[in-house]
């Protein structure tokens, strides 16, 4: 895969989201997901195809992907996601 556009060391907070499916009555409320600080190292790689949004946390605790038809899609996804502005992406 071909590497695109970069940014390291981005500060991302995951967690932290309050329970909000269903539960039986008289039963506790679960408490929030646990909330965890990390740097993601975030990449767009095409794949011939497409665009991939990849991350990947640099203690090597999270990491992920999505795909997408077109970079600006892939561009928009990682602005909705992770607030990568434009300005912020480093290329070759």
């Amino acid at each position: 895969m071909e590497r695109i556009k970069w940014i390291l060391g981005v500060h991302w907070r995951f967690g932290g989201v309050a329970h909000a499916g269903w539960l039986p009555p008289g039963a506790a409320i679960p408490l929030p997901t646990p909330v965890r600080d990390v740097l993601l190292d975030i990449e767009i790689q095409y794949d011939g195809g497409g665009y991939l949004v990849c991350y990947t946390s640099q203690d090597g605790s999270v990491s992920g992907d999505t795909w997408h038809s077109s970079l600006a899609a892939a561009e928009q996804a990682a602005l909705e996601d992770f607030g990568v502005q434009m300005s912020q992406w480093q290329t070759a």
